[in-house]
């Protein structure tokens, strides 16, 4: 795989979190700029702001799940003996992992499902909007899957 894919799709969550966050803050800037500047306010900012902060959140988990940031509570997990902590954390990664895929086929069909609903102010498919958990657990599940078998094959090389 060439560099600038490779690079690509190692960023991939990075680049789509930070367009939503520059969609997000450019729409509600619009949206106070119209409200107190001219006689007309901007409807349509609102919307985009609350899609692209959809977007931001479902996709800016993954970034922050890719980089170790999410809150891992192990304060009873390290009082365990090595064997019972390796089951225990086994069945909480089995645990993430089923909840993420469960998530992402529930996510998909609801996004299939309200794409004949539009949206209140620009009519646009509600499915733009739900799609945001698609691919946030799309990624989500991609990532946790890279961490496990990390973590599994640093274990095993111990």
């Amino acid at each position: 795989m060439s560099r600038p894919r490779a690079l690509l799709l190692d960023q991939f969550e990075e680049i789509l979190a930070g367009a939503a966050l520059i969609v997000v803050v450019l729409a509600v800037c619009w949206g106070v700029v119209t409200r107190y500047v001219t006689a007309e306010p901007a409807t349509w900012a609102g919307e985009v702001a609350a899609i692209a902060f959809a977007w931001l959140i479902f996709i800016g988990a993954s970034a922050a799940l890719k980089r170790g940031m999410h809150v891992h509570i192990d304060m009873l997990l390290i009082l365990l003996p090595e064997a019972p902590r390796r089951i225990v954390t086994l069945a909480g990664d089995a645990i993430v992992l089923v909840f993420l895929a469960v998530g992402l086929v529930l996510a998909t069909e609801f996004s299939i499902d309200s794409w004949d609903s539009p949206t209140s102010v620009l009519r646009l498919p509600l499915s733009i909007v739900y799609s945001s958990v698609v691919v946030g657990f799309a990624c989500l599940l991609w990532r946790y899957v890279a961490v496990v078998r990390l973590h599994y094959r640093d274990r095993v090389s111990d």
